[in-house]
């Protein structure tokens, strides 16, 4: 569902950002992306839906490749979760905030409502529909953010850091919920443990390059492999070690 091929980015200010990326991501595979700040993470996901202009190398998504001319139809098939909700959110009400982007594909009225309606179901938020974004919880912010994305019906979801913000219910509910849905998954974070609950493979990048790729139990045992990497053992295994 998304191949990457050989890509490298730079920022204007000449900070090297990645390096000779190359990564597959099967369809319907939950898949991680962890490293320590700086590690290239964002900029990724970023690159993936069009939010940068790609210097090197190739990405496709479905066998489209990512540029000027493909991105509006990139965007139909890539939901993309940001970092920061209040980088997503800017609508009067939450309700409209998810109905954003099924009323700029077009969709019908009676499709605009089922898509929300299965969203603010999907990420337990029913009950804030009606709610001006700016006055919620950080927590709650983001489960808006998400369900505006999955609203909008993506094949693949892109999650920047997905559980900050979330209390330890609100994190388990959105690890529950990314566990039922089929879209294939990207996410990026430093929540190791969310890592070992939900995905079945891990790619750990550092400066820009990524130095492993496999079963995350396995990688996250490797002492020296996540040393270099800048990486605690997830509090899941300290004990278990």
């Amino acid at each position: 569902m998304i191949t990457i091929r050989n890509i490298s980015f730079c920022y204007p200010d000449g900070n090297r950002a990645l390096n000779n990326v190359t990564i597959d991501v099967q369809k319907g595979s939950n898949v991680a992306v962890v490293g320590a700040n700086g590690a290239g993470k964002s900029t990724l996901l970023a690159l993936i839906v069009g939010l940068h202009n790609l210097m090197e190398g190739q990405i496709e998504i479905d066998g489209k490749a990512v540029g000027k001319g493909t991105l509006e139809e990139i965007r139909k098939k890539v939901g993309f979760v940001f970092q920061n909700p209040d980088d997503q959110l800017f609508m009067a009400r939450v309700y409209d905030d998810i109905t954003f982007g099924p009323r700029n594909f077009g969709y019908p009225p009676e499709k605009i409502k089922e898509l929300a309606d299965n969203a603010l179901e999907i990420m337990k938020i029913g009950h804030l529909k009606d709610r001006a974004p700016h006055k919620l919880s950080g927590g709650e912010k983001r489960n808006v953010a998400i369900a505006a994305v999955l609203a909008m019906a993506p094949d693949v979801l892109l999650l920047d850091e997905p559980s900050s913000y979330l209390d330890p219910k609100s994190r388990r509910n959105f690890i529950l919920a990314m566990e039922q849905l089929p879209h294939t998954k990207l996410i990026a974070t430093h929540d190791l443990d969310l890592v070992l609950d939900l995905c079945d493979r891990v790619i750990i990048m550092n400066r820009g390059e990524v130095v492993a790729d496999g079963a995350p139990r396995e990688l996250f045992l490797n002492e020296k492999l996540m040393e270099c990497s800048g990486l605690e053992l997830p509090l899941s295994l300290q004990t278990r070690k």
